[in-house]
């Protein structure tokens, strides 16, 4: 199995208007370290990381790749050696997804990195999944969480515990302090644990459709709910999420500190699993 990496300079992305202009390689090895190794010092500085896929499965070298791109017409060879394309794009964001999506053509898959939780993460999963097996129906587990454990992936690792132990298949995630939605937005991404995920966002038209849909197609979901808004606006709104059965649901209600303790936020997560 080989890792496959991608980056640039900055000078690299103003070359071309619609392209930004790529290394893609391999390596048996970190590709952090081998991204770190090329270039001379100056270049070392200015790297850009693209991207990285560790662990392919069907892609044997990197010139599986490297002839899709060529054969596209992205192949660059002006003084920048063989393994260097103009990958679609604007941003390194664009390119990446580019070169996201042709990995997985060829893994039949999204290539992501697996989850390796801290001990003193999987700990705090453990105690957490203790008390729920001790619990009744609704069980309610208060996390005091120190600064920087990485509270978004324990929770998304927790509900993935959840689900294989008792089938729940929907996360809310209510919050008055909306900042921490785009954090769960982020990682669900990042990691081979959460590709099943889709996410729903209330606040888009058809969302219950896109809920039924991606459920109907043994999908897990997670909502973000804001609790900002008047309570019985709010209530019309999220009327279709309070009818999901409650052995089906796992509530994470973030930073409970900031608002979501407060009477009327409470209320509207009464509302939720009525």
């Amino acid at each position: 199995m080989i890792n496959l990496y991608a980056y640039t300079y900055p000078s690299a992305i103003k070359l071309f208007e619609d392209y930004v202009l790529t290394k893609v390689g391999d390596s048996i090895r970190d590709v952090e370290v081998r991204m770190n190794e090329q270039g001379g010092a100056a270049e070392y500085e200015s790297k850009v990381h693209v991207g990285a896929w560790n662990n392919l499965q069907v892609i044997q070298r990197d010139y599986d790749v490297h002839k899709i791109l060529t054969r596209e017409g992205l192949h660059h060879t002006d003084g920048k050696g063989t393994e260097w394309f103009k990958i679609p794009g604007k941003t390194t964001q664009e390119a990446y997804d580019y070169i996201d999506a042709l990995v997985a053509q060829f893994e039949g898959k999204k290539v992501r990195n697996k989850v390796k939780l801290r001990k003193l993460q999987q700990k705090a999963l453990d105690e957490a999944m203790d008390i729920i097996a001790n619990g009744g129906n609704i069980v309610t587990v208060i996390a005091n969480l120190c600064p920087r454990f990485g509270k978004t992936i324990w929770a998304l690792m927790l509900f993935n515990a959840i689900s294989e132990q008792y089938g729940n298949r929907v996360m809310l995630l209510p919050a008055y302090w909306l900042s921490v939605h785009s954090s769960f937005v982020d990682e669900l991404e990042l990691f081979d644990d959460f590709l099943d995920i889709a996410l729903i966002d209330p606040n888009k038209e058809g969302a219950e459709q896109a809920a039924v849909h991606a459920l109907d197609n043994n999908q897990r979901i997670i909502v973000p709910v804001s609790l900002h808004g008047d309570y019985e606006d709010w209530a019309v709104k999220h009327e279709w999420i309070s009818q999901i059965a409650n052995d089906d649901i796992f509530m994470f209600a973030d930073e409970g500190d900031f608002g979501t303790h407060a009477e009327n936020q409470v209320k509207k997560l009464d509302f939720l699993l009525s």
